[in-house]
């Protein structure tokens, strides 16, 4: 009797969103696949602390507060690979190469570019025999993605597998499109006025959702106080995570009578919140565009990462699925230009539902399992002996 294939999933968590891409593939492995023996490792926590802290601190601080140089980073980088950060990687990652053999998997599947990097080094070295694939989590084909050892990617679109073909040579096999993967949640049909009700709603009023990763609290409050001034009947949800200084700001708002707003923290129900709203606003991280392309849900684009968020953005603007709008004053106009064209923001989301791959997760899935069957060979008709 043969041995369950061994699937490892790898993320980072250098952000959010390619953990929350690792936990939606290892999640459908298991239950499309439950044959398979399926974990989900963040690399960071399999490398030395000092490496790990290191790695998340600079990323932060510079997309924080130094965009115009990780412009710089992110842009140089697609280039060639930085040989500095390359040999400090390989040398950190002799302990994920260990813990990853003495998994001994068939396959890994990395939806953080970490991952790859290192296996990839350790195969050319004959340190370790295993087959790496990448789920690329972001509209874009840069080169931190594609390594030697990568033997195939799943990637959001046609427009990027043909970039990872012509760039970087790789087979069209190679490749497949798959879309960028969402937790199933969002990829199943909401029941918008039930949660409408939970929260207190209107049914037949405007409803926005402000995710706000990517604002500062100020044009937070300016934005929504704006909207108010034309729109009063606007009805508010204003996810602020784990900010509660943003959170509190944003409470203290003061209101035009009947205005209804919710100021939450970290909520898990994002998936109703998302689909009980008629536009959502956000940052255009890769995961988060797609879970509202995913559920139908037009985008206002209110800030992006230098490089793969500008990408991202770019992708929604083209497949007529959003708008940017940069700062608050910009948002206040594009939003009720849509609120005040019922007819227009019908159509926007409309594309939108059309540009969203919901079952990106289970594409990935499925493709890796009928990868890790083994080839049959038919038999042939018996041999009987000579007549």
């Amino acid at each position: 009797m043969t041995s369950p294939a061994r699937v490892l999933v790898v993320s980072g968590s250098a952000g959010h969103g390619h953990v929350k891409a690792g936990e939606a593939v290892t999640a459908a492995l298991q239950e499309r696949h439950p044959h398979l023996v399926v974990e989900h490792w963040d690399a960071l926590d399999h490398m030395p602390r000092w490496y790990a802290t290191l790695y998340r601190g600079s990323y932060l601080w510079l997309v924080d507060r130094h965009p115009h140089l990780w412009r710089r980073v992110y842009e140089s980088s697609d280039r060639t690979h930085p040989w500095l950060g390359h040999v400090l990687t390989r040398w950190a990652g002799g302990r994920f190469v260990a813990d990853v053999a003495a998994f001994r998997p068939d396959l890994v599947l990395c939806t953080h570019f970490l991952a790859p990097e290192v296996l990839s080094a350790a195969i050319a070295r004959g340190k370790i025999d295993v087959r790496v694939e990448i789920v690329v989590t972001d509209h874009d084909a840069h080169r931190s993605w594609h390594w030697p050892h990568v033997r195939h990617a799943h990637v959001a679109s046609e427009v990027i597998a043909g970039r990872f073909r012509l760039k970087y040579g790789m087979p069209a096999q190679a490749v497949t499109v798959t879309g960028i993967p969402v937790r199933k949640p969002f990829g199943e049909v909401r029941d918008v006025t039930a949660t409408r009700a939970r929260y207190g709603l209107d049914p037949q009023r405007p409803t926005m959702l402000f995710l706000s990763g990517g604002f500062a609290a100020g044009p937070v409050r300016e934005a929504i106080a704006g909207l108010w001034a034309r729109r009063p009947d606007l009805q508010v949800f204003a996810v602020c995570g784990t900010n509660q200084r943003i959170r509190r700001a944003i409470e203290r708002l003061d209101r035009p009578a009947g205005a209804l707003l919710h100021a939450l923290g970290f909520v898990p129900d994002v998936p109703d919140l998302m689909a009980a709203s008629d536009l959502v606003v956000s940052k255009s991280g890769g995961i988060t565009t797609s879970e509202c392309m995913a559920l139908g849900r037009p985008m206002l684009v209110s800030g992006h990462i230098a490089g793969q968020e500008e990408r991202n953005a770019d992708a929604i603007m083209e497949a007529g699925a959003g708008v940017r709008a940069l700062s608050a004053d910009e948002l206040i106009h594009r939003a009720l230009t849509l609120l005040d064209d019922p007819a227009a923001l019908g159509r926007m989301a409309a594309r939108a539902k059309a540009f969203g791959r919901p079952g990106a997760a289970a594409a990935v899935a499925d493709r890796v399992a009928a990868s890790l069957v083994p080839a049959v060979v038919p038999w042939g008709p018996r041999f009987h002996g000579a007549p």
